[in-house]
């Protein structure tokens, strides 16, 4: 049976401090959300807030979906699933913006879905782990595309935004990289695009 001691100390501390920082990042992201979504209400449109229930990037050798889909999916909540829904079957999303965080290799982020001539928004809280990003990434970039899936617990996707800039959500490629699981072959790759 293994002791715990001095020596395990540190390894619990810092387990605890990166699930502090963890919550502070995620509820500074919820307050971003709704400070955004008020701004929005004020100036008269409808707004729908979406903390998701798990979020991720994904790939195409990941099965999900159709062959050779991508993107970052964002589960919905059972409340909100209907009527994200019915809102997508209304209208659609043109406009879109990003607003991200790194912390720890974690990306927290707000996605702004904008429908302009119904004066509506959706605004999707996620968080994902750098680690999990790279095909989707190379892909996004690649293609010079990105998809934002919105889906059940089930798996049923009820509305995919296709966006124009992978930048906004991959700004440093590199960084993925690093982060990247058997990222070993990747780093001298990595350093060397750094110099240019």
């Amino acid at each position: 049976m293994a002791e715990l001691g001095d020596d395990e100390t540190p390894d619990v501390e810092r387990i605890a401090g990166e699930a502090d920082r963890r919550r502070e990042a995620w509820g500074a992201t919820l307050d971003d959300m709704t400070a955004m979504a008020d701004e929005f209400e004020a100036d008269g449109w409808e707004t729908v807030r979406i903390p998701a229930g798990d979020s991720g990037p994904f790939g195409p050798s990941s099965g999900k979906g159709d062959e050779g889909a991508f993107g970052l999916a964002y589960v919905i909540p059972g409340d909100k699933a209907e009527t994200v829904a019915d809102l997508f079957e209304a209208t659609s999303f043109p406009e879109y913006e990003v607003y991200r965080a790194e912390n720890d290799g974690r990306v927290y982020m707000v996605t702004a879905l904008f429908s302009p001539d119904a004066e509506t928004a959706i605004f999707l809280a996620g968080a994902w782990d750098l680690r999990e990003a790279l095909e989707c990434a190379t892909v996004a970039v690649e293609e010079g595309r990105m998809y934002t899936y919105l889906q059940k617990l089930d798996g049923t996707v009820v509305g995919v935004v296709e966006h124009d800039d992978p930048e906004k959500f991959f700004p440093n490629l590199d960084a993925i990289r690093r982060y990247a699981p058997n990222s070993g072959d990747d780093e001298a790759e990595g350093d060397a695009s750094d110099d240019n």
